[in-house]
């Protein structure tokens, strides 16, 4: 009896030790050239997860870090332009002679905003021209060089911080925007992280994706364990940039263990048959007349592939759904962003002036929210994911007689998989609605807190939400060609970019507003935005046949 054949982006692309549905074989083909392939050098999803986490613990040792660097270099070039004299060993040993009230007055701070804004801007700036050719370039060069790209830039921006902490009067504190600007133009986190999912991508099958990236964001918030040991590495040298010492260290190794070690998801085939779909699709899109400028060009091009028809080679999805939906979930995943990018800029400041926390409490309180997430993202998630697969894959079992009876007047068996993914893309999308729900009513509690244990309980509750993020990444890539994987991700980072730089900014001048009467209104901001990203969730209207 004849079977029907299954695009191979279905399969893991390479990986035979990747996470794949126990339902899903593998054509005899492809197992033949996987065996052929040693452990080491096959690429799986799993090679990724403890570099992502390291890394994520690395970007965490920085958060509270890199502040207070910032601060001090700001305050050390207050006063040595008022001609007092303020020693250089300030910037470096945090337990020094000079008190407080140095750098915590409103000169020092303002300064330290405007400074810390212009950083960003640097930064987030230049990623919008080379966040989505970034993307592109995955996809016809392999992934591995993103990941360098990404490494070596992160290198270059804590080597800055070095020079300048070490020779402050010879550099000066504006020679830190020479880093930001490194940061932008190898696209930084953002493009580490879309490098990432685009990896594991090529290397798991549609059915297992959502924990994936389950795992991954889980590995990404084990980072907040990161501001405790950066404490504890200050407390036993009494130098600040101790810390960027091991950052860069860890960047160094990490690059080498990308460059060396890590082998590359897409094979010589694959970024051929990229290559030419790319050179295809440029070649029905006539820039001369839609852009005549280079720099709209590169921005606004990746962004037409969310206003695509869903081109996958698969008529499950087709089925499902409609033509609008690439663009309703790039759309809750740029609401999502903006809501947290907004935030992270004024959290800190919150949390000093409403519960007077300090650096231990904080902290604490980044590993409990780190804790809950990883509890969420490791284990509850991919348990309710396995169980919806086992209910999916039982139903289809009892079900598969009469389904081919119905479906096919050739007799030709439906396979089990089709429906499998079909029915899970259904769950996923109301499992992403229930999690937007539990942001909306997490941040709402942020702004009703009115002590410190509420508000850690409400960032428990948040944990139940965390897992939109990789529910939405897999419903994406899902969506898409696996030619087009990168341009998506790389679209995406565009997206996140120009939130980058309008979100901060708006949350800056309203926390200035609200701060002296009410400062936990633009808790209700953030959830406005959420809770937009909910109602969108429901544009999502699958066809159910």
């Amino acid at each position: 009896m004849a079977t029907h054949s299954k695009s191979d982006e279905l399969e893991p692309l390479l990986s035979p030790t990747s996470p794949t549905s126990p339902t899903s074989p593998t054509p005899p083909t492809l197992r033949k050239k996987e065996t052929q392939k040693v452990w080491y050098k096959t690429a799986s999803a799993y090679w990724l997860l403890p570099s992502f986490m390291l890394i994520a613990i690395i970007n965490g040792l920085g958060i509270t870090v890199k502040i207070q660097f910032y601060l001090r270099a700001v305050c050390y070039d207050y006063y040595s332009n008022k001609s007092q004299f303020i020693s250089t060993s300030f910037l470096l040993n945090p337990i020094n002679d000079y008190p407080d009230e140095w750098c915590n007055n409103a000169d020092v701070q303002a300064m330290t905003s405007r400074f810390l804004l212009i950083l960003d801007l640097c930064s987030a700036v230049p990623a919008i021209f080379v966040l989505a050719p970034l993307g592109l370039l995955s996809d016809i060069k392999g992934r591995k060089i993103c990941l360098l790209i990404a490494v070596a830039g992160s290198i270059l921006t804590t080597l800055n911080i070095l020079l300048v902490g070490n020779y402050i009067d010879t550099f000066g504190i504006y020679f830190l925007l020479v880093g930001a600007l490194f940061d932008g133009i190898t696209g930084g986190l953002l493009s580490l992280i879309s490098a990432s999912y685009a990896y594991a991508t090529d290397c798991t099958s549609p059915t297992q994706r959502s924990v994936i990236f389950g795992w991954m964001q889980g590995a990404f918030f084990a980072g907040f364990i990161g501001p405790t040991i950066g404490g504890w590495i200050i407390e036993l040298t009494d130098n600040l940039l101790s810390v960027f010492y091991v950052m860069i260290a860890v960047y160094i190794m990490t690059f080498f263990y990308f460059l060396f070690i890590l082998p590359e998801s897409l094979t010589k085939e694959k970024l051929s048959e990229n290559l030419k779909r790319q050179q295809e699709s440029n070649s029905t899109f006539d820039r001369n007349q839609l852009f005549k400028s280079w720099i709209i060009y590169s921005i606004i091009k990746p962004l037409t592939i969310l206003f695509e028809k869903n081109n996958r080679n698969n008529n499950n999805n087709d089925d499902f759904f409609t033509k609008y939906s690439l663009l309703i979930l790039a759309s809750i995943n740029t609401l999502l962003t903006t809501a947290i990018m907004g935030i992270q800029a004024i959290f800190l400041l919150y949390v000093t002036l409403v519960f007077k926390w300090s650096l231990v409490d904080q902290g604490y309180y980044f590993i409990i929210l780190g804790v809950s997430r990883v509890i969420v993202l490791f284990i509850l998630f991919p348990l309710l994911i396995s169980n919806i697969k086992k209910n999916i894959f039982l139903n289809n079992i009892k079900n598969n007689v009469q389904i081919n009876i119905d479906n096919n007047n050739d007799d030709e068996p439906i396979p089990i998989e089709d429906n499998e993914e079909k029915h899970l893309r259904k769950y996923e999308v109301w499992i992403l609605r229930f999690a937007l729900f539990i942001d909306v009513l997490a941040y709402a509690g942020y702004g009703l807190a009115t002590s410190s244990s509420m508000f850690v309980v409400a960032s428990v509750i948040a944990s139940l939400g965390s897992v939109s993020g990789s529910v939405i990444k897999s419903l994406q890539t899902n969506l898409v060609a696996p030619s087009q994987i990168g341009q998506l991700l790389g679209a995406l980072c565009v997206l996140d970019s120009i939130g980058r730089i309008i979100s901060p900014v708006v949350f800056n001048a309203l926390y200035s507003i609200l701060v002296v009467t009410s400062p936990h209104l633009i808790w209700y901001g953030v959830t406005f935005l959420i809770a937009a990203a909910f109602l969108l969730s429901f544009g999502i209207v699958p066809k159910y046949n």
